[in-house]
Order: structure tokens, then C-alpha cells, then sequence
């Protein structure tokens, strides 16, 4: 049985001539590590590791800037 955790996903891009980063996409991740695994979650589909730090929603940011 997996973990299951989730968490999101926001995928940004600088904007030329600022120093402004928007979202252009949100993605959920679902952890899919065995129920009380150690370590990072992870999400397999998506390629993505995070830690969960108590009483904060989980949030994952990545940059792709071209």
C-alpha cells in the first residue's frame, strides 16, 4: 500500500526584464513510497521528492526558466 501523501507542484518561468517568477503549471503529487517509509516523499509519475515540515502545506517549486 502506498504513502499517498500529497502535495503541489508549481512549475515556473522568470519573466524577461524582471525579477518575477509566475506559475505556468500545477501539478499534484501523490507520494508512492510504502506506508511508513523513511526519508523524502516521493512521486514516481512526476520525478519529484519533498519533505514534509509540520503544520505547513506542502509545496514544491521548479524553475524552468529557458
Amino acid at each position: 500500500m502506498a504513502c499517498d501523501l500529497r502535495a503541489v507542484l508549481l512549475v515556473t518561468r522568470q519573466m524577461e526584464g524582471t525579477a518575477t517568477n509566475v506559475a505556468k503549471q500545477r501539478i499534484e503529487l501523490r507520494c508512492s513510497l510504502p506506508v511508513e517509509h523513511t526519508g523524502p516523499h516521493r512521486d514516481d509519475v512526476h520525478a519529484q521528492e519533498w519533505v514534509v515540515v509540520q503544520g505547513r502545506p506542502s509545496l514544491v517549486l521548479r524553475d524552468e526558466s529557458e
